[in-house]
């Protein structure tokens, strides 16, 4: 497991290459991994932009979507470069995601069993099952932007490419 202050070396050079993103990066790295407990975390480059996004997902049988993480006052984002993101999605592939990040803490299953380890009891487990197949896909139409305030609230927009009804998009 890394702390959060030992995660700078890991996202290093993509902060470097979008500084407007380095603070809104490092929050919602912890964020997604620590508050909202997603896993897999990939930090990247988009191919062919400026922009810097996190891959991960919810569940092991969810699919790998991106998140942008972004200063709460910002006009850099703009609907061309929405575009430009979308159509940047459309190049990543499972195979072509950097290594993962290590967690940052562990989880509750890992918990559990270290609990047990000690006590040499069994725990009942509360939480549904989880999926022993892992969903090898990465979603390129749902992107999910990270608005992060300076007293470090997270606020996340889910967007879809194109116009879609709110059926179209599943709840999560």
């Amino acid at each position: 497991m890394i702390a959060p202050q030992v995660l700078a070396p890991h996202i290093a050079h993509l902060t470097a290459a979008s500084p407007l993103q380095a603070g809104p990066l490092s929050t919602a790295l912890c964020d997604l991994s620590l508050a909202v407990q997603w896993c897999e975390l990939h930090p990247l480059q988009l191919p062919g932009t400026q922009w810097v996004a996190v891959v991960g997902r919810k569940r092991k049988d969810d699919p790998l979507r991106a998140v942008l993480p972004l200063p709460l006052h910002t006009t850099a984002l703009t609907p061309k470069e929405l575009r430009t993101i979308f159509a940047s999605l459309l190049e990543i592939t499972v195979d072509s995601l950097p290594e993962a990040l290590p967690p940052l803490a562990p989880s509750m299953a890992d918990l559990r069993i270290q609990l047990a380890d000690k006590t040499g009891e069994k725990q009942k487990v509360d939480e549904e099952p989880e999926s022993s197949e892992v969903n090898d896909t990465f979603d390129p139409d749902t992107l999910y932007v990270a608005i992060n305030d300076p007293d470090s609230t997270v606020v996340y927009y889910k967007l879809s490419r194109g116009i879609r009804k709110p059926h179209d998009i599943p709840d999560e």
